[in-house]
């Protein structure tokens, strides 16, 4: 009797753990279907006006992870110089400027350089250019730095396939006028400069008594005052509306007022973006979900609602596989036990 009972229940848990079983092993995971191509690492693809292109895929910690990079041609700058600040002419320029000098040196110029003569050999892509004598590098000068060049100090303003351009002067100092929406620019002389390169004058000026200062001649030593010495400033008034050159950008005066002056400009901006599984991204206004198909690729789909009802599908359909497997081991561990049960000893 006791192992006909036994048997009956061998059989029971037998067929519900082959059912279960059997249902796990015909079962298919829903798979996800979104529209958007397939990408791998370095590839482009364009959304809108904008073109956008996957830097980095790589597995981490687990999961897959990336970025996604692009630039904006047209992203738009803001900033407020306050009043009474002084620019170099690398900075500020306008139309009109008197106190304000460029050159450019094309490839294979020759150019005085600490008292020989050297050649220039652009670099483009670097941003800078060489100077060469007798066949060697003797220094390389990149962007902003300073060159001596035909007794000026200069800034490298510039470098292209076209040349490198210099730029020198004297700085200019602004002034905003927030009653008439207007800035002054105004020449600020630099005096030890002027002084150095003027060789009837002393190279500093002197004192007096009454707190004037004086250029003093070498000839004679008599002196003359410094405001009487020094030529009319250069000056211009800017309205509001102005486009100047500011931080080697074409600028829009955009508002003058008490605080200073807003320039304005718009120009490249390099962005990037962390992608993340199931993470939602707006590319040009427009939400993408994120979907990695396997440790290579990203999708980058806009059926972001297709992607959630998908995922609620997937994760009940693993519930219930958890559940059948469940089921499985369960039947099995009891046939077992069943089994060693049946043929234990009984008391007659």
């Amino acid at each position: 009797m006791q192992r006909r009972v036994a048997t009956i229940y061998f059989v029971f848990f037998l067929v519900m753990g082959a059912s279960a079983y059997s249902v796990i092993a015909v079962a298919d995971s829903p798979q996800m279907e979104l529209s958007g191509e397939e990408l791998a690492q370095g590839d482009s693809f364009q959304v809108g006006d904008e073109t956008y292109t996957v830097s980095t895929i790589e597995a981490e910690e687990g999961s897959v992870v990336g970025e996604l990079v692009w630039t904006n041609e047209s992203a738009r700058y803001t900033e407020t110089v306050s009043s009474n600040t002084t620019l170099n002419p690398a900075q500020f320029a306008f139309d009109g400027q008197d106190a304000r000098y460029t050159t450019t040196l094309a490839d294979g110029d020759s150019v005085e350089f600490n008292g020989s003569a050297a050649t220039v050999d652009l670099n483009a892509s670097a941003g800078s250019f060489d100077l060469v004598r007798d066949g060697n590098v003797t220094t390389t000068v990149a962007v902003n730095d300073s060159f001596a060049y035909e007794g000026n100090s200069t800034t490298v303003y510039s470098v292209t396939e076209d040349g490198a351009t210099l730029v020198w002067g004297e700085p200019y100092t602004i002034y905003a006028d927030n009653a008439t929406r207007t800035f002054r620019a105004v020449q600020t002389f630099n005096v030890s400069q002027r002084l150095a390169a003027d060789s009837a004058v002393e190279n500093q000026t002197v004192t007096r008594d009454d707190g004037n200062e004086y250029v003093v001649y070498r000839a004679n030593g008599t002196t003359e005052l410094l405001s009487s010495y020094l030529p009319a400033p250069d000056e211009a008034v800017i309205s509001e509306g102005s486009t100047v050159t500011y931080a080697r950008n074409e600028a829009v005066v955009e508002n003058v007022s008490a605080d200073g002056v807003r320039f304005a400009w718009t120009g490249p901006s390099e962005n990037s973006v962390e992608l993340e599984e199931g993470s939602n991204v707006t590319l040009s206004d427009v939400q993408h979900v994120v979907y990695f198909p396997d440790e290579e690729h990203v999708q980058l789909s806009p059926d972001v609602g297709e992607y959630q009802e998908t995922r609620k599908t997937q994760d009940a359909f693993k519930q219930r596989q958890n559940g059948l497997w469940g089921v499985t081991i369960l039947s099995g561990a009891s046939t077992f036990l069943i089994i060693a049960l049946a043929f234990l000893p009984t008391k007659d």
